[in-house]
């Protein structure tokens, strides 16, 4: 009898826990695997662009749309990075689900008062500075005022995880110590935050989708190449690299590709160390 009162209590606990639990849909791979990680498996947590598509690009099919509109809450980029999702975003924005935009925790940190209708570039997960002083603790608040019984394990795991990119802040900073001030070339400027926290300028090829440099363009960025202007090129998976893998070939500078949304990582910290790893290895390669 005691027994079956046991069994009784924790059905009804079971039952309880998946009650309480978010569904949280994310857009990109980077914020999935975040969420993931301060979450711990007290949430579910879905995706809807996987990582080797290009989210510039991508155009939510009706599968996506249900998978939105079942979310309690849906972690989104922001600034323009899913252009072909906004106005559906918009909309059940409208219809009362609540849409955290990862953009609105850095706006003030980027833009002036006087620059708010300005382009940002949208890559703001791969700034180390930028995740630990203000993104990482505005998913935490977010996912804590959606659901408080769970904010101690939120807490707890987000201040865990600021600890870690700290640590790997702090190791990046003596490692470029010796390249601020140099420049980069990039086929997409994804990882432009991501080289400014080391004092590293990156010039695009081409900041839109799609674009391709003209001949006279690649001739200027070649001759730099060969000066010495940048210290390595290099290109993404989720992009043409057809013009950097010229620049490369004909002027000779190092060259590399780079993945900012993380195909076949498992956390957070292994989509950045697998980049960091190939940063190391295109810079150092003779």
């Amino acid at each position: 009898m005691k027994l079956k009162r046991l069994l009784v209590v924790i059905g009804f606990l079971v039952i309880a826990s998946f009650a309480l639990a978010l569904n949280i849909v994310t857009t990109i791979n980077p914020y999935y695997l975040l969420i993931k990680e301060i979450t711990a498996g007290v949430d579910d947590v879905k995706l809807i662009i996987e990582p080797g598509q290009n989210p510039h690009l991508y155009s939510p099919d009706i599968e996506d749309i249900r998978e939105l509109s079942e979310a309690d809450i849906i972690i989104a980029n922001g600034f323009e990075l899913e252009s072909f999702m906004a106005e559906k975003l918009k909309w059940l924005e409208k219809s009362g689900k609540k849409v955290v935009y990862v953009s609105s925790y850095v706006n003030n940190a980027l833009l002036s008062a006087d620059e708010a209708d300005k382009h940002v570039n949208p890559h703001i997960w791969l700034s180390l500075s930028l995740l630990t002083e203000y993104i990482i603790p505005g998913l935490t608040r977010d996912l804590a005022a959606e659901a408080p019984q769970n904010s101690a394990v939120y807490s707890a795991n987000a201040e865990k995880l600021i600890q870690s990119l700290q640590e790997m802040h702090e190791d990046l900073l003596n490692f470029f110590k010796e390249f601020s001030g140099t420049k980069v070339l990039m086929s997409h400027p994804s990882f432009y935050y991501f080289f400014r926290d080391f004092g590293i300028e990156t010039v695009p090829i081409f900041e839109g989708h799609g674009d391709e440099p003209t001949i006279s363009e690649l001739k200027t960025i070649i001759e730099a190449a060969k000066n010495g202007e940048f210290i390595a090129a290099f290109g993404e998976y989720q992009q043409n690299n057809r013009s950097t893998e010229i620049i490369i070939k004909e002027s000779g500078i190092r060259g590399g590709e780079l993945d900012p949304l993380g195909i076949g990582r498992s956390s957070f910290e292994e989509l950045l160390l697998w980049n960091i790893e190939h940063i190391k290895e295109t810079i150092y390669a003779r």
